[in-house]
Order: C-alpha cells, then structure tokens, then sequence
C-alpha cells in the first residue's frame, strides 16, 4: 500500500513501522525511541533478535549526541549525506537495547535519500534495517517490498534505489578505523580522509556487529552457483563484455566499465529468479576483483548456494 511522506509520519509517531526509501535499499523504519515498534520490525522480518540495527540520523550532531567519548567523526563529512554506516561506543542509556541487541556500541548512517531525510527531521532519529525477509534479497524497489509483507504493508514510494547495495560500514576499534561490511563505498576511498585504507574484519563470533554478517544472506530460493564456465542451455547472470555459449540464456545485468549499474541492478535480478521460478542460474565470476565488484562478489557468494 502506497502511503503519502504525511501519512508515513503518522504511521511512524503512533507506533507502526513503514517500509521508506533510501539511496541504497529499502528499509523497514521505526522510531528510535519506541522499543515495541522495533520489535515489530524484528518479527516482520523474522530477524535474529541478536542482530543489531542502523541508526539513521540527520546529521552529524545528532550522532556526537549518543557517543560515550568524543571521535572525531567530521572526517566523514564528504560520505554523508550517503551510504557510510559507522559502529562507535555510545552511552547506551539513549539508544534501546533492542535496537544495539544489547550491545554497548550503535551503528550510525546520514541517508541521503530526500524522502528519508525529510521524515528523520519530522520524527527524529529511526532505526532502519533492508526491508525484505532475513536472508533474502533486498529490496530496491516498492514493489519488492510488497512481494515480502503483502501489498497492504505501508510502503513510502521513492521509486528505484540508485546504489542498490547496502552502506558500507566502519568501526572504530583501538584508534582505528576497520571495515565490517563492504558496501557501495569500496575500502579504498576511505585512504584520503582516514589515511589509510581500512581493513576489512571478518567478524568470528556468533554474535553480530552489524547487519549483513550472517553468512547465508541476500539468497533467493534459486539454486545460486558461482562459476566462470557454463553448461549448454544454462541461464546464466552476466556482463555485457563477456561471451558464453550459444545455447544459454543469458541475463545481462550490466557493463564491466559501470560497476555501479550492475549493484543497481544485483537484488532485481536475484528476485526475479524466484519470480521467474527459476530452479539452477549460475553467475559469471570472470570479472576483476577491486572496487565495487568486490562488494559484488561478496554479496553474491553469501547469496549462492555453490561456490
């Protein structure tokens, strides 16, 4: 269901949750500040109660007013508005436990999305996770939304999502800055404003940091195999470069040379497997690892079901 920026608000303040647009994907909102409209979110998305939330602000003094100590955060002022998430200690009195899943850290993001941002001044601070089902397909569209929770789910509609992957997310941990989720931002335009290039952390534990760090994750119902080459008559995810059997059937998700239209196109095109019923598609992995296409690659190998 359709919902105008108005209604969304009141949807929002009386306790409800709405699904809103962003630059990177859809998200299932709530007030920061109502714990049993977070746990709706929880239950909709049938999401690990140890799996913490992204708290989504207006600026950047909104998130130096949660911080235990002071960090000098102005250093990403040229990522935000955008998909720059970061986890910093905070004084866990101001954020629900339910949202941090009890955690003595938050995660912190500026949507740049124009519709976000006007119902973060509205309402204040949300908590926004993927507006999908756990484990699957993001969002990046309305329509996906109501493909998940039914077409009588309140959806803001802001149209397509430009990045189509999620944010990129940082932690400050020893006096440092370590990456824990790739994202549309790759690790290396970080060097000018930290200098250095962060490292990216596999997180080992069975408890979250962030979202996206449960290995089965983005996956549709589609038997997904990685391969760089390819049975006859196989339909295959590919790149417009590349060159494949005859008898396939291949799905073009993009150009090489335009990474980021094949993440604006990655989600769409795993939703539309199991729309299409599609039991066995490979992906091509013929392409060079760097850049967005690592997130890609990272984002897809949690997806397949074969690697």
């Amino acid at each position: 269901m359709r919902v105008s920026l108005k209604d969304a608000c009141q949807l929002l303040e009386k306790g409800d949750i709405v699904a809103l647009p962003t630059e990177t994907v859809y998200g299932l909102a709530s007030k920061l500040t109502n714990p049993s409209s977070i746990e709706k979110i929880y239950q909709a998305k049938g999401r690990p109660s140890q799996n913490p939330l992204i708290i989504h602000v207006a600026n950047i003094n909104s998130i130096l007013s949660f911080l235990k100590q002071p960090i000098n955060i102005e250093i990403f002022e040229e990522f935000w508005p955008g998909p720059l998430t970061i986890v910093l200690p905070i004084i866990e009195e101001l954020v629900p436990s339910i949202a941090r899943a009890n955690l003595p850290t938050a995660a912190f993001r500026i949507p740049s999305h124009p519709l976000a941002l006007k119902i973060i001044e509205e309402v204040g601070p949300i908590v926004m996770p993927s507006a999908n089902l756990s484990g699957k397909p993001s969002a990046t569209h309305p329509n996906h939304v109501e493909v998940d929770f039914g077409s009588s789910f309140p959806v803001l509609d802001g149209g397509s999502c430009t990045y189509g992957l999620e944010s990129t997310i940082l932690i400050y941990n020893d006096c440092k800055w370590q990456m824990i989720r790739k994202g549309a931002y790759p690790s290396e335009a970080f060097k000018k404003s930290i200098g250095y290039i962060p490292e990216f952390v596999v997180n080992d534990s069975s408890k979250p940091l962030c979202p996206g760090q449960l290995f089965r994750h983005y996956a549709p119902n589609t038997n997904l195999i990685l391969s760089k080459s390819f049975p006859p008559q196989a339909l295959i995810l590919g790149f417009y470069e590349n060159i494949y059997p005859k008898e396939s059937q291949v799905w073009y998700l993009g150009s090489l040379n335009k990474p980021e239209q094949i993440a604006e196109n990655l989600y769409a095109f795993l939703r539309k497997l199991d729309e299409k019923n599609i039991s066995v598609a490979y992906f091509d992995t013929n392409f060079a690892v760097n850049g967005l296409m690592d997130t890609v690659l990272e984002r897809i190998t949690k997806a397949a079901s074969k690697v």
